[in-house]
């Protein structure tokens, strides 16, 4: 989906407001000019004016394009349901990731896509469970990032 750069400038211009605007809590540091609120506030200014060229430039631009253009891949059912079941996996995950565990989540979501995209059926399972352990294997082991075991935790490594 294209939506107007008059538009994307509006909302960047809106949320580089709310970033200098809550800045304003931060605390002074004393003795020192520099405080913590300093760099998001020049980080704000930037996107502000970065949200007022694209402003500017969609303003210049306005009778050429439209406000919001949809792409083609929405005509296609089986992109639409991949996109659908993308959404929907991220949303049971992050819902129930902590009861349901990531050896259960993953290869759930992996085998729902692969069965959208028509990977053939036997090698669904396989590829679902392998990368799924794979990627358990890289971060949880390698990396040390905390991945929950869920319903999985009397197996846990």
């Amino acid at each position: 989906m294209k939506i107007h750069d008059s538009l994307n400038g509006v909302l960047l211009l809106i949320f580089a407001l709310a970033v200098y605007w809550h800045t304003r809590g931060f605390p002074v540091m004393p003795g020192d000019q520099i405080g913590p609120a300093l760099f998001p506030r020049i980080i704000a200014v930037g996107l502000a004016v970065c949200g007022i060229a694209l402003v500017l430039g969609g303003i210049r631009r306005r009778a050429t394009e439209a406000w919001v253009e949809v792409p083609d891949w929405i005509r296609s059912p089986r992109l639409v349901a991949g996109f659908a079941i993308v959404v929907a996996g991220l949303l049971v995950s992050y819902l129930f990731f902590e009861q349901l565990g990531f050896l259960v989540c993953a290869p759930l979501l992996l085998a729902a896509l692969m069965w959208v995209f028509q990977v053939r059926p036997w090698k669904i399972p396989l590829l679902a469970i392998g990368i799924s352990l794979l990627i358990h294997g890289i971060f949880y082991k390698g990396l040390g990032v905390p991945l929950p075991w869920g319903l999985l935790a009397s197996w846990a490594w």
